[in-house]
């Protein structure tokens, strides 16, 4: 598990064009754009001092239990367990739902690695479906890739979009599979105006520092089943026992969040709606501005969707542009705007081609190849965002 793997090179010049190629150099002479940075200026300080001054700033206190109830409120669960990263609380949910050695879990390939990771720790199998038209995972690819080995699905919330809950309830009840929702990109976001964490057998979320809520690291596991969530706490916690003192009955992790950072996320849920809010105003200002832009294609919102568009993501057509996607970087950074590409598939990483050599998902390789997205901070100003799509503009005419 801790080898390097590396694709061979007959097979990467295959599929070079869909990986991304370095990151641009940025100007920061003049202005600079970042592609995301947290907004800190709520209670955090006052809150983090707070714990200090307690002496409480590792695993126990009150900002910890006041964080866990009231993100659980925010997201429509009835338990959340704090721990210290997104990936963990996914691992977490694979481990306390049983998942073991060869049981497979069907993901989307169109996502971030630590999907797949949480997975591959407890030596079960990612199995792997392409993605729709609104980036999610194609509901109607997930049958045909069921086997009597299948133990559950982990559908992504790719980008703060959600997925099909209700067609992905349904297989799951048909073949009595659990479900583990990865909302790691998607704070506020909701489907048939329900919020994600009052469904599916858990609900996972990250609160790395370009998240919308964030932490600096961090993570939660939500769910409405009670004991699935007292086996989560105590798993998280080392499995300590309740009997006694340092006695184990099973093997536990170390997947604790601190006090401290629990208290900069409380203060962060406090701005919960605002946010999400500025998040989605900035989309909107995107879409106004780049709807006509030829070659541009910006995320669609399906009906039963709330899209709290985490990152704000376009694709570019190289034909009708004029410049292919990494070209448009190079351009954009040169004018002091920070980009980052799409997801590559996970059946294109290192680690885990020979596992998926030969298996190819259309949809989710051309947006590897032509997707990147922009500077989507709750900071951005109005003037901010004409500048990049003005620039994004000056691209095209060149």
């Amino acid at each position: 598990m801790l080898e390097e793997k590396n694709i061979p090179q007959k097979d990467f010049e295959e599929i070079a064009e869909f990986i991304p190629g370095p990151e641009p150099i940025l100007n920061r002479n003049g202005t600079f754009i970042p592609v995301c940075e947290p907004d800190l200026r709520g209670n955090e300080k006052k809150y983090v001092l707070d714990a200090v001054e307690s002496t409480w700033i590792s695993s126990r206190g009150k900002y910890l239990d006041l964080f866990e109830q009231e993100f659980a409120k925010k997201v429509g669960a009835k338990y959340a367990v704090a721990v210290n990263s997104g990936t963990n609380a996914l691992y977490l949910a694979v481990a306390a739902l049983g998942i073991t050695q060869d049981d497979e879990v069907i993901i989307p390939t169109f996502t971030m690695i630590s999907t797949a990771n949480s997975i591959t720790y407890l030596g079960s199998k990612p199995v792997l479906v392409d993605c729709d038209e609104f980036w999610q995972i194609d509901v109607s690819k997930i049958e045909e890739k069921i086997t009597p080995k299948t133990k559950a699905i982990m559908p992504v919330h790719i980008y703060g979009h959600s997925v099909n809950i209700s067609k992905i309830e349904r297989i799951a009840e048909k073949y009595r599979l659990k479900v583990i929702y990865d909302a790691a990109e998607a704070h506020g976001a909701e489907y048939n105006h329900a919020p994600l964490g009052m469904i599916g057998d858990a609900v996972c979320y990250s609160f790395y520092g370009n998240k919308i809520l964030t932490t600096g690291e961090g993570g939660m596991f939500t769910t409405n089943n009670k004991e699935l969530a007292e086996i989560a706490r105590n798993l998280k916690d080392v499995a300590f026992s309740k009997e006694r003192h340092f006695w184990h009955k099973r093997l536990g992790y170390n997947f604790r969040m601190t006090n401290l950072a629990a208290a900069v996320g409380l203060a962060q849920v406090e701005k919960f709606d605002e946010l999400v809010n500025a998040h989605r105003i900035n989309a909107m200002a995107y879409m106004t501005q780049l709807n006509n832009v030829n070659g541009i294609t910006t995320p669609k919102e399906a009906s039963w969707a709330k899209n709290v568009y985490w990152m704000f993501g376009i694709v570019v057509n190289h034909k009708k542009f004029g410049m292919s996607r990494d070209k448009l970087r190079d351009f954009l950074a040169d004018r002091g705007i920070e980009t980052r590409t799409f997801f590559v598939p996970i059946h294109f990483q290192p680690y885990y081609y020979e596992q998926y050599k030969g298996e190819r998902y259309p949809i989710a390789e051309s947006l590897s190849r032509d997707g990147m997205y922009l500077p989507s901070s709750s900071l951005l100003t109005e003037s901010q965002i004409t500048y990049v799509c003005n620039a994004i503009k000056e691209a095209h005419e060149t």
